[in-house]
């Protein structure tokens, strides 16, 4: 690939084959870096939920970061419509899922719901039936880790500030459903 060739005009005119050698060596590549990455001890999660009306359009946050602090990851979904403490699990569910991306070890999982977090610990019992389905993905995900904690801080801790933050951009930048 020539130096002035940008990497659409190459992949649009490289043949089938070219295509299957490069997604060969993307494909080694990922597994390169997921192993390697694989080797963090430990991480640090920071998840929150949005949900406007409860139940109402809804959104996801969540912040990984490894021992020294340094962010690994950063994201946001809009999720449709549920509630406040589904949009929660939600959350952390996205947040065990990049978590898995980068670590088997052990991973802090810090969130502004009590709910959450006593009924994860098994201080409260769930009542919800609906709530159960995550909760037992939650639980599922747990099971890849050496280890898992959940702790409660207050909303005003300054990484769960920016996972609401994200999780209200990811409901602001929603595409509208108008209904017929």
């Amino acid at each position: 690939m020539g130096s002035n060739m940008d990497i659409k005009s190459y992949l649009k005119s490289a043949t089938f084959e070219e295509l299957s050698r490069w997604e060969e060596l993307l494909a080694d590549e990922i597994q390169r870096r997921k192993a390697k990455a694989h080797k963090i001890r430990q991480v640090k999660t920071y998840s929150d939920g949005a949900s406007r009306g409860n139940p109402g359009p809804a959104g996801i946050g969540a912040l990984l970061y490894d021992e020294a602090d340094n962010k690994l990851v950063q994201d946001y979904r809009s999720i449709g419509t549920c509630t406040n403490n589904e949009a929660e699990y939600r959350a952390l569910i996205l947040a065990l899922d990049h978590a898995a991306d980068v670590t088997k070890g052990i991973v802090e999982c810090t969130l502004d719901s009590e709910l959450l977090v006593k009924q994860l610990n098994g201080e409260y019992a769930l009542k919800s039936e609906k709530l159960k389905k995550f909760y037992d993905e939650v639980k599922h995900r747990v099971n890849k880790f050496d280890a898992v904690q959940f702790t409660h801080r207050p909303r005003t801790h300054p990484m769960l500030k920016l996972a609401d933050k994200l999780a209200n951009k990811a409901i602001d930048e929603a595409p509208v459903v108008r209904e017929p």
